[in-house]
């Protein structure tokens, strides 16, 4: 069993409990007289994601340290990685909004209705928790297998799975292209640190502008589903218009986040980070990216979608 078939399984494990794992949990939290849905996300998050990664490294007998890239970022790239965390939100406003033409924003409205959550805990709930249960999914455990694969090739399988983890039509592309973004700092600086902070810049971004939204709408007389409603219903010039001018912003910053990464893979290759070499004779051949486990991540998500429509 190649690593790569490892860590597919692994994923299709975790995506079948997020898919059924809430359903299985809801007597216990009944039982409990656990109703709070933030108490909730934070249960979900530690059962879903955290604790079947401990079961894995435990089985598999990995290093904690080696197989999540516990290594320190170094402050260059911190700097680097900051920067890019807010440079890389335009373009993932471009693509959330062409989502919002065929999808509903369903975590949008979740995240409206916690704001009035006090900030801080807000942050901790839809920032925090997620920059480290996701990452230690995504990042650690199945980036890890993907050791012996050209970081591009692992960039996007790992990117479309971060994609397929949200279980959400609206969400997909764009958390499938900062999931590429993602792994691909990642294995440039060999610190999940790196996609651990820039995934707590983007959401802790949201967080502060529906914060903002909360406290403008609680002063004026503003209906919070006007604008989600207008941007349904818009006209296809309209949509038009919408795609040039934020594809157009997405475009000018997509060159920005892409000289970032240049710069950040040259730095790491000045100071002589070693990757894990491919071996291109044999590696490729045993590494297969396709296997069941994938075709049975990619039957799933669809299925899941087409009974959530």
């Amino acid at each position: 069993m190649t690593k790569v078939f490892k860590v597919n399984m692994y994923f299709l494990i975790i995506l079948l409990l997020e898919v059924l794992g809430p359903y299985a949990l809801r007597p216990l939290y009944t039982f409990i007289g656990l109703s709070d849905t933030r108490l909730i996300l934070f249960f979900n998050h530690t059962i879903l994601f955290l604790i079947p990664a401990m079961i894995y490294l435990i089985i598999t007998k990995s290093s904690f340290k080696e197989t999540l890239r516990l290594n320190k970022l170094h402050w260059q790239d911190t700097l680097l990685i900051i920067l890019l965390g807010f440079i890389v939100q335009p373009v993932m406003t471009f693509f959330s909004l062409i989502s919002s033409f065929f999808f509903k924003n369903e975590i949008g409205s979740f995240i409206s209705e916690i704001s009035s959550t006090p900030y801080l805990l807000l942050l901790c709930l839809v920032a925090l928790l997620p920059s480290i249960t996701e990452e230690i999914t995504i990042r650690g455990v199945v980036l890890s297998g993907y050791n012996n694969v050209n970081k591009y090739i692992a960039a996007s399988v790992t990117g479309l799975f971060f994609g397929i983890l949200h279980l959400d039509g609206q969400q997909f592309l764009y958390a499938a292209i900062l999931g590429f973004v993602f792994a691909l700092v990642v294995r440039i600086t060999n610190s999940i640190y790196a996609s651990m902070l820039m995934h707590f810049i983007i959401n802790g971004t949201s967080v502060t502008i529906a914060k903002i939204s909360r406290i403008i709408s609680d002063s004026l007389p503003i209906n919070p589903e006007v604008a989600e409603l207008t941007l349904k219903n818009i006209g296809i010039e309209e949509k038009i218009l919408l795609i040039v001018i934020y594809g157009t912003i997405a475009v000018i910053f997509s060159a920005f986040v892409f000289l970032i990464i240049y710069g950040l893979n040259r730095i790491n290759e000045k100071r002589s980070i070693q990757e894990v070499k491919v071996d291109r004779q044999s590696s490729y051949k045993e590494e297969k990216i396709i296997n069941i486990p994938f075709i049975l991540i990619i039957i799933v998500y669809i299925v899941v979608m087409l009974l959530t429509i």
